[in-house]
């Protein structure tokens, strides 16, 4: 494995590569090492949780995750399903659990007032009529486990948190999601060390999932988090950095089950979802986004091209066991990730490429609206 460094641009790009390769490898033991997954446990108290849930067109999801909800060992709950003058029959279906179970309430959307997101809108309407002492903002297309009410109470009672949310363990079934769903949890988890959402106050170290955010309903009243960002694509994100900004606790943790979510059905679908919020990952920053996506999918070209073939084979062999430890600690398939790196790879450059064509557009178009890119 001898080399002769060329010392120009070339070798000196191989060796941040590298550099850069070395810190993903070691946040992503972090995370698998100090067990980033909502554990189970017993809240104190019987407080109720107001479950909120924001729905546009989702018959095919609502009554699974009304199911589930109905299904929970901890039963203090209220669940307020916000229809936003939906097309289908989500408002039908939601009334047909409300006349069987009178904790489920349907409340009917309004058009949507200049210089608001409809899910942003949705959960402000939602909070401002929703009574329990925590409010927990959750997406219809998700599934719950019978114990992750009280799982995620307890956690957050445990550790006096303002928020904690939930990355759901990914249900994936056709091609085009298992080719592109599973690079959420690949950026999150090599990038971001889970316990430093917790234990650090610097802002940049703060994530959030909007598909489960748990709030404490006082600090959340108080804030009124999402008419603060009335506006932002990844107002989760946003939200999270705003609490540790601040001084609030907060928390964002991977699932072992206790919550599931399918996202899209198909790579197109998923590939709109994910150009309209991954640039959020990066701080907002479009250019940090797409040098990330090079850097990860071409990086081994100025290994190969300053150092040898010796040194890029290492090089593929380290990203391959990053891949794997993202797919371990997020309950995924590791032979499967593992196998399609490079197809998936060049999807997340073509997710970036296409955020900024969006954002050079200024629109975005999400579930029969624009949104601001």
């Amino acid at each position: 494995m001898y080399f002769y460094p060329n010392l120009d641009s070339m070798f000196y790009l191989a060796l941040f590569v590298w550099v850069f390769t070395g810190c993903r490898l070691l946040v992503a033991v972090a995370n698998l090492f100090t067990r980033q997954w909502l554990q189970a446990g017993d809240p104190a108290g019987k407080h109720t949780i107001s479950v909120l849930v924001p729905a546009r067109d989702e018959e095919q999801n609502i009554a699974t995750l009304l199911n589930s909800i109905v299904a929970q060992e901890y039963t203090q709950w209220e669940c307020l399903v916000y229809d936003d003058l939906s097309e289908d029959r989500t408002a039908e279906i939601v009334l047909a659990y409300g006349s069987n179970d009178p904790r489920i309430k349907l409340i009917k959307g309004t058009e949507l007032p200049a210089g608001w997101l409809g899910k942003n809108h949705a959960c402000h309407l939602l909070a401002l009529q929703a009574t329990g002492r925590y409010l927990l903002f959750a997406d219809a297309d998700i599934r719950m486990g019978k114990t992750l009410l009280k799982d995620s109470l307890a956690h957050l009672q445990k550790h006096r948190l303002a928020m904690c949310s939930i990355f759901p363990q990914q249900i994936m079934q056709s091609t085009g999601e298992k080719l592109s769903v599973p690079l959420m949890n690949w950026i999150l988890v090599s990038l971001l060390p889970l316990l430093l959402t917790r234990t650090s106050r610097h802002p940049s170290l703060a994530a959030a999932n909007g598909q489960f955010m748990l709030f404490d309903a006082e600090i959340y009243r108080q804030n009124l988090f999402h008419r603060l960002f009335r506006n932002k694509a990844a107002e989760d994100i946003a939200i999270a950095r705003h609490m540790k900004k601040l001084g609030l606790r907060i928390h964002t943790l991977l699932s072992k089950g206790q919550v599931q979510c399918r996202m899209y059905r198909s790579l197109p679908e998923a590939m709109r979802g994910f150009s309209k919020n991954v640039v959020a990952f990066f701080g907002s920053s479009t250019l940090l986004g797409l040098t990330y996506a090079l850097i990860t999918t071409f990086g081994i070209i100025p290994v190969w091209l300053a150092m040898g073939i010796i040194w890029a084979v290492a090089y593929l062999g380290i990203t391959l066991v990053i891949r794997m430890l993202v797919a371990l600690a997020s309950k995924q398939s590791i032979v499967h990730n593992t196998l399609t790196a490079p197809l998936q790879q060049l999807i997340f450059v073509a997710v970036m490429i296409t955020a900024l064509y969006n954002k050079s557009r200024k629109k975005n178009i999400w579930k029969g609206r624009y949104i601001d890119a």
